[in-house]
C-alpha cells in the first residue's frame, strides 16, 4: 500500500475526526490494516492490474465500512455507514460505484463466505475478520505480515474499544448483543 492510499483514506475520515473524537488513530488505523490486508489476499488471486488499496471501491468501502458507530452512535451500523459510504461516491462523481461498495459494507460481517475468495465482497470479509482477531484467523496470511502491518499501523486501542463497545451492547441488548453481523 502506498502514501497516497493512505492519503485517500485520510482525506475521507477528515470531515468525520470530530465525530470519532479520541478513537479517530485507532479507527483510521483498523482501516488501514484492513486495507493492506486486502492487498495482501489479491496478491494470492489477482482479479485485475490494480490492487485494492488503489481503487474507488475499496477505499471508499473500507474508509465507511465501521464509521456508523461513531456517526449514529449505534452498533447496529451497517444502514448508517452504507449511506455516508454512497453520500462520499455521490458527491465525489463516483456513484456508479454504489452498488459494490454497498456489498462490501453489508457484507463485511457475514458469518459464511460472501462470494468467491477473489471477489471483492469476500476479500473485505476476510481483511476485516483477520484484524479483528488480531491474526489469529488468517486465511494463509503469514502472522509476519500481520505483525508488519501492525507495526506500521498500531492497535491505538482499537480492540479495546471493539471489546468495550460490544459488552456495552450486550448489557444493553441481551438479545440482539451484536446486530451487525449476518449470516
Amino acid at each position: 500500500m502506498d502514501f497516497k492510499a493512505q492519503r485517500e483514506i485520510e482525506r475521507r475520515l477528515e470531515p468525520w475526526s470530530s465525530a470519532l473524537g479520541a478513537d479517530r488513530t485507532a479507527y483510521s488505523h483498523h482501516v488501514l490494516r484492513v486495507l493492506g490486508l486486502c492487498d495482501l489476499l489479491w496478491e494470492r488471486s489477482p482479479d485485475s492490474e490494480i490492487p485494492p488499496s488503489g481503487r474507488e471501491e475499496y477505499l471508499t468501502a473500507l474508509a465507511f465500512h465501521d464509521l456508523g458507530i461513531w456517526s449514529a452512535g449505534t452498533m447496529d451500523y451497517l444502514g448508517p455507514s452504507v449511506a455516508l459510504a454512497h453520500q462520499w461516491l455521490d458527491e465525489h462523481g463516483q456513484g456508479h460505484h454504489r452498488a459494490a461498495v454497498a456489498q462490501m459494507i453489508e457484507h463485511h460481517h457475514k458469518l459464511r463466505p460472501a462470494g468467491r475468495a477473489i471477489s471483492p465482497v469476500e476479500i473485505v470479509r476476510r481483511a476485516d475478520l483477520i484484524d479483528v482477531t488480531l491474526g489469529l484467523i488468517a486465511f494463509g496470511i503469514p502472522r509476519r505480515k500481520y505483525r508488519d502491518l501492525l507495526h506500521a499501523f498500531p492497535d491505538a486501542g482499537f480492540h479495546p474499544k471493539l471489546v468495550k463497545m460490544i459488552g456495552g451492547r450486550f448489557l444493553a441488548h441481551p438479545l440482539s448483543p451484536m446486530p451487525m453481523i449476518r449470516l
